[in-house]
């Protein structure tokens, strides 16, 4: 595993599958390699001040705890895995969600390293030159608010939970939760 950003890409008209795959095949060289499939289940604490995007594994304790945590939402996204060099780009459309959302999930994964510090401004430079002018994206960043250390994430090595939790804090920014 690399270092992931994920975004959100606006898409109005329903047509961004099919431009991002000729833009990444056509102009950008890069190959189709298999089919991406993710589904995001949020749970959210009974006071309703915690969420929490889980896996398997977190999915099984929080539904033991069904007195302390409660299903909010589950989204399901179908979609491709591409690659260009040292990048794999997993885009998918939701296949079912009760949002008026218009857009795709993307996830650009930097697979040379592990270290975000490394890996951000190559990550940034890559998604500018992916993406159309035309298009618009929605991206979190950490800050001084909301940094992946205040939540008891290391700086310097970058995890599966790091992904969890950008999915959060950009579902919460676009206000899909």
């Amino acid at each position: 595993m690399g270092v992931t950003s994920v975004l959100l890409w606006k898409d109005s008209n329903g047509q961004g599958m099919m431009k991002f795959h000729e833009r990444i095949t056509t102009t950008l060289l890069g190959s189709a390699k298999d089919k991406w499939a993710i589904q995001v289940k949020l749970y959210r604490d009974i006071k309703n001040d915690v969420i929490v995007e889980a896996e398997r594994e977190m999915e099984n304790i929080l539904e033991k705890l069904k007195n302390l945590w409660l299903l909010r939402q589950t989204i399901v996204y179908d979609g491709n895995t591409y690659i260009i060099g040292d990048f794999l780009i997993r885009v998918a459309y939701p296949k079912t969600t009760n949002s008026n959302y218009k857009g795709m999930l993307v996830e650009v994964e930097y697979t040379s390293t592990i270290n975000p510090h490394v890996a951000a401004p190559i990550l940034h430079e890559f998604i500018e030159m992916l993406k159309p002018p035309e298009i618009d994206i929605v991206k979190w960043e950490p800050d001084d608010e909301h940094s992946f250390s205040k939540i008891g994430l290391s700086e310097d090595a970058f995890t599966r939970a790091h992904t969890d939790y950008q999915y959060m804090m950009l579902f919460k920014m676009e206000n899909l939760l």
